[in-house]
């Protein structure tokens, strides 16, 4: 019996120093964590009610429904791919979400809401560009020092829409474009500046491989928006527009929210996923950018 005591409290002894003596971090680890703390890469999901379609029953061959809006069913652990070397101090971290959800859509105008459910299988990419600083004393030293804006793109190979171009305008000046999603922007200065009562006006322009219907697809905006975090935009001329049918689609407002939101973003989806509600035909692509709240 007491040798059998011995041994047990050697097991115990063992356990418990393998537990304190935790191998030290290494460079890699320091850059995962930092990934999954920073704000830059918590990207808020495209879902929300938002404006209502009270012009929505117009003469187009396709309205938007009366209702619509997407609800986020699962997002596992973003994967995060470290690029280059390490020992290099500096490199490139892709973060890579694959986000499950539905669109819950009513397309009847009849006043009740009785909605259909279409699958939404999407992939999110954000790439980063990590330096080492040796004056950090946080996560190893390494800081974030380059974001590209947000892509959401279909997990199949099926998608027809997607968007060329993103600009920002505060009071008719140009403060952030983008034609290309793999482009980076430094933090500290290339990022878009915003504040509470800023008058913005943002524009897109959109690309569509197969269109069947008129209109090809609706444009939305998302982000710190007046009264609701989601807006169509327009290429009529009106509600900020410069320029009707052009090909560039805008919306302008007032900044409002900046508190609840730190992304701004553009969002296009097929006139075919809105032609009905029971066809799983979902369509989308959109492209948000991280924003500096003053």
């Amino acid at each position: 019996m007491k040798k059998l005591t011995i041994s047990i409290c050697l097991i115990v002894s063992i356990f418990i120093s393998g537990c304190v003596e935790s191998p030290e971090l290494t460079d890699e680890d320091y850059i995962t964590e930092l990934l999954k703390q920073s704000n830059l890469s918590q990207v808020a999901n495209l879902n929300g009610i938002g404006d209502l379609e009270e012009d929505g029953k117009g003469t187009e061959e396709v309205t938007r429904p009366e209702y619509w809006y997407r609800q986020l069913l699962n997002e596992p652990t973003a994967e995060i791919l470290i690029g280059g070397e390490v020992s290099t101090g500096i490199c490139t971290v892709t973060v890579i979400s694959r986000l499950s959800a539905e669109l819950i859509i009513d397309t009847l105008w009849d006043g009740e809401f009785i909605p259909g459910t279409k699958q939404i299988s999407a992939i999110r990419y954000t790439k980063f560009i990590v330096e080492k600083n040796v004056n950090e004393t946080s996560f190893g030293g390494w800081r974030i020092i380059s974001a590209t804006p947000s892509e959401h793109m279909l997990a199949n190979e099926e998608q027809e829409v997607f968007i060329t171009s993103m600009r920002l305008y505060k009071n008719d000046e140009l403060i952030w474009e983008c034609t290309d999603p793999s482009d980076f922007y430094k933090i500290d200065s290339e990022l878009p500046v915003l504040s509470e009562g800023d008058f913005i006006r943002m524009e897109t322009t959109i690309d569509h491989l197969n269109p069947v219907y008129e209109p090809e697809y609706f444009v939305v905006a998302h982000g710190p928006l007046s009264g609701h975090s989601r807006h169509i935009m327009y290429d009529n001329g009106l509600y900020g527009d410069e320029v009707a049918e052009d090909g560039i689609f805008s919306y302008e407002w007032y900044v409002e929210y900046t508190g609840h939101h730190q992304r701004i973003a553009v969002d296009v989806i097929d006139a075919d996923t809105f032609e009905d509600q029971t066809e799983e035909d979902y369509d989308s692509a959109a492209w948000g950018i991280h924003f500096l709240k003053i």
